[in-house]
């Protein structure tokens, strides 16, 4: 045996040699185990039995102009092809072909390799790379691609973002595993939403899709598609028999109107998604330019915001609470102010909204909570049982452990924890989690009171008296300020108080202005009033002199609450 035939029988790729008419002279052990054909089967009959039959007839072609004379023009060259087993399964190969000339004939080798295991592996690192392995959507990668290759052949695109509502309570409450479920049926619901065909749809990461339309030029069509796509998602989801309900809200935007590249008009659906997410949920906005230059704006607030809050330029002014029978302060509401280097002092709603959604609002909620814990003990001292009102942003019953926070607050401060009163809006109940609201109760059995802010203006106000641990409601203002012996707003009035009185709670009413209001407050048997009529927010230094309720003052000013 020469060394070629050594050489091949040892090698761990299959080797083929064939001679000038394609018949088969040489077949090593690997090629029997590859192809499922021993040796002595092989020898002698036609390449044709590893070539897939589809493909014979271009090889009998390229032997016919061998036998002519021809050159071939893949030697020297790797190839991937497919090839067929004895059992007539087509599996991929790899293979170098060669060719020379021996005792005068033409013969021609191949060395082939099996490549099924390293495709199936390319394969499966790209579907790990194009598709989300939970939802098996395509991914952003994915999105980004198709969205790139639509705008680059000019073709007209819109783009949907979709953002599920409620997920966090979901996962926050249930566990992953159920914010998992909700992912995988949300992925379904939005497919069949969806005509075959019509657009791609992705999921981009945590609880947010996307809807590729190209070729779309209809803003009608996008609007029409994005209210079936929240409707159904607005239908409860089934968790193993329990119901939950999430919802969504989206943001249009098209090109080349809103964007002719990719990330222009992600960016504008971006904008027009968080303007829906702003406006309460469970809505859809289109982009208009207006949402750009807000943004723009809102970002330049937010640093304003972050240099503020490293400079100390925010400050707490109180306002007076006063017990209606004597007009005695009985307690304050601690307000926020931001002392401006240029444009002087703000109240709230030059920047709350802005600080609210930012990372500044734990931080800056936890301050204003030690300073008027701090204020409260030192008027305490002067006024036994004096109260200090606190409002809560949102941002501190999930990111900061609350309870802990206030216990440690209240200990540094030496203020008593039934006199410190912690207010929390409709907007932070709605956004609820068995978390947040497991931290209330303990707030609520530390002694601390539960106020419900802007009581009466929402959607739930009544729902909530039942399940969350409220002491003392607050009438809007809104309700107050219009308020007459006869008519809506009277009647809203008396009827919280009468509520408040069913259901064992104090109350206080906001924004009294004139002595008429507070007449028909006292008449009506309301305990409690802090407004404009009996002191303007101020200072710590001034609030003495707040107190001493001069009835002269204009009645509006725009630093108040």
């Amino acid at each position: 045996m020469s060394f070629l035939d050594q050489f091949v029988d040892v090698s761990p790729d299959a080797i083929v040699i064939a001679d000038a008419n394609g018949l088969i002279v040489h077949w090593n052990p690997a090629a029997e185990s590859m192809f499922g054909l021993p040796a002595d089967e092989a020898l002698g009959t036609s390449l044709d039995v590893i070539i897939p039959e589809p493909m014979r007839g271009a090889h009998a072609k390229g032997m016919e102009r061998l036998l002519a004379g021809g050159q071939p023009r893949i030697v020297g060259t790797v190839l991937e092809v497919t090839a067929q087993h004895s059992d007539g399964s087509h599996f991929p190969i790899e293979m170098s072909l060669s060719m020379w000339t021996q005792e005068g004939e033409a013969r021609f080798g191949a060395i082939v390799r099996d490549v099924s295991k390293r495709r199936a592996n390319d394969d499966r690192l790209h579907h790990l790379a194009h598709f989300d392995q939970l939802t098996l959507l395509p991914n952003r990668t994915s999105f980004l691609e198709n969205l790139n290759n639509a705008l680059g052949q000019s073709v007209q695109s819109t783009v949907l973002l979709v953002d599920l509502d409620r997920f966090k309570e979901v996962n926050d409450q249930l566990g992953h595993a159920a914010g998992d479920a909700v992912l995988i049926e949300a992925a379904l619901r939005i497919r069949r939403c969806v005509p075959t065909g019509m657009a791609n749809v992705a999921r981009l990461g945590s609880d947010k899709f996307s809807i590729l339309l190209t070729g779309e030029t209809d803003p009608s069509r996008a609007g029409a598609l994005a209210t079936v796509v929240r409707r159904e998602l607005r239908r409860p989801f089934d968790l193993a028999g329990r119901l939950v309900w999430v919802g969504c809200s989206i943001g249009i935007g098209m090109s080349p109107s809103h964007g002719d590249d990719a990330a222009t008009l992600i960016g504008s659906a971006d904008l027009a998604l968080y303007e829906a997410k702003a406006e309460g949920g469970d809505g859809q906005r289109s982009f208009v330019p207006a949402l750009k230059t807000a943004a723009v704006a809102r970002r330049s607030l937010e640093i304003d915001l972050r240099e503020a809050w490293e400079a100390r330029q925010f400050e707490v002014f109180y306002q007076p609470q006063i017990r209606l029978e004597d007009r005695q302060v009985v307690g304050a509401e601690a307000l926020l102010r931001w002392r401006h280097p240029e444009r002087g002092l703000l109240a709230p709603g030059a920047f709350l909204s802005t600080l609210e959604n930012s990372s500044l609002a734990a931080p800056v909620g936890t301050w204003v909570l030690e300073a008027a814990c701090r204020q409260g003990a030192a008027w305490n001292r002067q006024a036994s049982g004096f109260l200090m009102g606190v409002n809560l942003f949102g941002a501190q019953l999930k990111t900061v452990p609350l309870t802990e926070t206030v216990r440690s607050t209240l200990s540094l401060t030496q203020f008593p924890a039934r006199q410190l009163e912690l207010e929390i809006t409709e907007n932070i109940m709605l956004a609820d989690d068995e978390c947040a609201k497991d931290q209330l109760n303990a707030l609520h059995d530390m002694g601390v009171g539960l106020a419900f802010d802007d009581f009466g203006t929402g959607y739930a106000s009544l729902a909530f008296l039942k399940q969350f641990p409220i002491t003392r409601l607050k009438i809007d203002r809104s309700f107050v300020s219009n308020v007459r012996a006869k008519g809506s707003d009277a009647a809203i009035v008396q009827a919280v108080l009468m509520l408040a009185r069913k259901f064992g709670l104090s109350v206080i009413a906001e924004g009294v202005e004139t002595e008429e209001q507070e007449k028909l407050l006292k008449k009506w048997r309301c305990p409690h009033a802090q407004g404009y009529l009996y002191g303007k927010p101020v200072a710590a230094t001034a609030f003495a002199i707040s107190s001493a309720f001069p009835h002269n003052r204009p009645s509006s000013d725009p630093m108040r609450k």
